[in-house]
């Protein structure tokens, strides 16, 4: 008798070994409280992952633009004029090394038949300008220059890289 009760204890012992636990939620029943259930379904999803074998990782692919006859949209609309590298600015001190519309005339002169500018620049430096003389940022040149004012044309890029003339007219200003 005490052999057949023993052999009945080892069968369930070795029968519950090989069943292992199952992925299967418990019913929720009244006695459960919410914090329970919680935890219970919060423990669950970890156990999951550790029990899942791994699986390949499916590669999403991401939006790609296609620009067609579109801008692109990482460009920005207004390029800049100004030029702030030392590189391409020019010596510091020089007429390359400021932009365009900070010159302000000061006097024209003319010597057999060739007209000469002298533009100052905001600090008070002055400099002498004759017509192809490149001055600015952006290279611009020296058009015209009549006995009253200076002609100024500068090229930059607008958003599409499209290169566009910028003229500038400098005028002695009026006194009042």
């Amino acid at each position: 008798m005490n052999f057949l009760i023993t052999l009945i204890i080892a069968m369930l012992i070795i029968s519950s070994a090989f069943s292992g636990c199952k992925n299967q939620q418990p019913s929720p029943t009244a006695k459960t409280t919410a914090a329970q259930q919680q935890a219970s379904q919060t423990v669950q999803p970890a156990v999951e992952q550790a029990a899942a074998p791994p699986q390949e990782t499916m590669v999403e692919e991401g939006y790609v633009y296609q620009p067609r006859d579109r801008r692109d949209p990482f460009i920005p609309l207004i390029v800049s004029t100004q030029k702030w590298h030392k590189k391409e600015a020019g010596k510091v001190g020089t007429l390359e090394s400021y932009d365009i519309s900070e010159f302000v005339l000061s006097a024209i002169a003319e010597k057999g038949g060739k007209y000469f500018a002298l533009l100052v620049t905001p600090d008070n430096r002055s400099f002498t300008v004759s017509k192809g003389t490149i001055i600015g940022f952006n290279k611009g040149r020296v058009e015209e220059i009549t006995r009253n004012k200076v002609v100024l044309v500068e090229y930059s890029k607008d958003y599409r890289g499209d290169t566009k003339p910028k003229q500038i007219t400098l005028e002695f200003l009026k006194e009042r």
